[in-house]
């Protein structure tokens, strides 16, 4: 019998270069993956696949799969990591098509704080074709949605909120409706905006450390996203 299971997938970034003493070569407002972060990220492909298969989802294609992403450069690498992850488990069972597609949105972005003033030399690349000449790795993927020049305004909580709320409603539910292949859908994103993510569907944060690189929030979207069900979160990839 056809598995009609959906999951939503929620997952933050890996490690960022700024948190580790490194200095970020796209400006310290739009900070890399660090080489621990790129692990991290290929670990978390592994672990989200293992996963799905427990859900019976193991006859999975490419086509099957949505993967939804912030325009900053850490989220776009990390879901490039993901990407090349599922690709390589699509090789060993010798499918002859591969996950190419990463959709940029927007409304995923980070929130930047009121009292943050923000200069030229901080903030070096906020474009998606910057960064494709900036890492090799995410040349030959295919980007869909936002890709030009992504808004700096500063944003207090409650904005945040109502904007991740409204993504939620809009963007996210347009794109799931339409798409009734897809069987799974990956959203990474920053702390902050997941946080409220979270919330919309019901799921509040008690710890941040719960939400650290990585982590992942699986939830039963088979019945729409008004009618979620959490899962289960998988914490970061442990590298020790």
């Amino acid at each position: 019998m056809k598995n009609e299971l959906k999951l939503l997938i929620i997952m933050r970034h890996g490690e960022r270069t700024d948190r580790v003493g490194e200095i970020p070569k796209c400006g310290i407002l739009n900070p890399e993956l660090t080489e621990k972060g790129t692990t991290q990220s290929l670990l978390a492909s592994k672990l989200t696949l293992e996963t799905i298969k427990k859900y019976g989802l193991e006859e999975l294609s490419p086509n099957m799969i949505q993967i939804r992403t912030s325009p900053y450069i850490r989220t776009i690498q990390t879901a490039v990591r993901i990407l090349k992850g599922f690709n390589i488990f699509f090789k060993e069972k010798n499918n002859e098509n591969i996950l190419n597609d990463i959709h940029i949105d927007f409304d995923l972005r980070k929130r930047i704080k009121p009292n943050k003033k923000i200069k030229k030399n901080e903030f070096l690349y906020k474009t998606v074709d910057s960064y494709i000449n900036f890492d090799q790795e995410l040349k030959g993927i295919n980007y869909l949605g936002d890709k030009g020049e992504f808004s700096l305004e500063a944003e207090s909580k409650e904005q945040c909120e109502k904007r991740s709320f409204n993504y939620v409603e809009t963007n996210l539910k347009k794109n799931i409706e339409k798409n009734n292949d897809k069987k799974i859908f990956i959203i990474i994103g920053h702390r902050g905006v997941l946080k409220y993510i979270l919330k919309k569907f019901g799921y509040k944060l008690t710890d941040k450390k719960i939400l650290d690189y990585c982590s992942q929030f699986f939830f039963d979207i088979t019945k729409g996203l008004d009618n979620a069900i959490f899962l289960e979160n998988i914490l970061k990839p442990n590298l020790d």
